[in-house]
């Protein structure tokens, strides 16, 4: 079972992306960091680092924003519970539907939101997310073939292991 959030959840995830290579080359490459920033109840908020490389993810990590000062770094971040929301939602359906995919989470600017790390090409590396959405949904979609399980204890177990 994969716990949510976790390195082992994003780790598995890197693993069935790899093991579908032909259905990602399909979409086209990808070159952008993406860092995943859960927003807890708390306060405390908990990153991971996902470098995508042409056609695979080559890093996943826990992080803090100071690591991923990273060419095309992007980040999207949100509450806790918006992101169980999405994860539940892509294993009730097998993929997310139209109101949990990343696209419809993020224009509005809620309940999720692009932060760019370079102030330099900022705005160029939100448009990259953009530019890669539908293989950064198909990367997160292979969720729905996971089981996964995702509560505030296991959100606080994870936070702790990646400090």
């Amino acid at each position: 079972m994969a716990d949510f959030p976790s390195l082992s959840f994003f780790e598995q995830l890197v693993a069935r992306m790899a093991s579908r290579p032909e259905d990602y080359r399909k979409m086209g490459p990808v070159d952008l960091t993406l860092v995943v920033r859960l927003l807890h109840p708390d306060g405390r908020a908990e990153l991971y680092s996902l470098a995508f490389d042409g056609f695979e993810c080559i890093a996943s990590q826990p992080a803090t924003l100071a690591d991923v000062r990273t060419r095309h770094a992007v980040v999207i971040e949100g509450e806790f519970e918006h992101w169980r929301e999405m994860i539940a939602n892509i294993r009730q359906h097998g993929a997310a539907d139209l109101s949990h995919t990343l696209n419809y989470l993020t224009l509005p600017d809620w309940p999720f939101r692009l932060v760019a790390i370079d102030d330099d090409e900022g705005q160029l590396d939100i448009d990259r997310f953009y530019r890669y959405q539908t293989n950064l949904q198909a990367f997160f979609d292979e969720a729905g073939e996971l089981a996964t399980r995702a509560t505030a204890a296991v959100a606080r177990e994870s936070a702790c292991a990646a400090r």
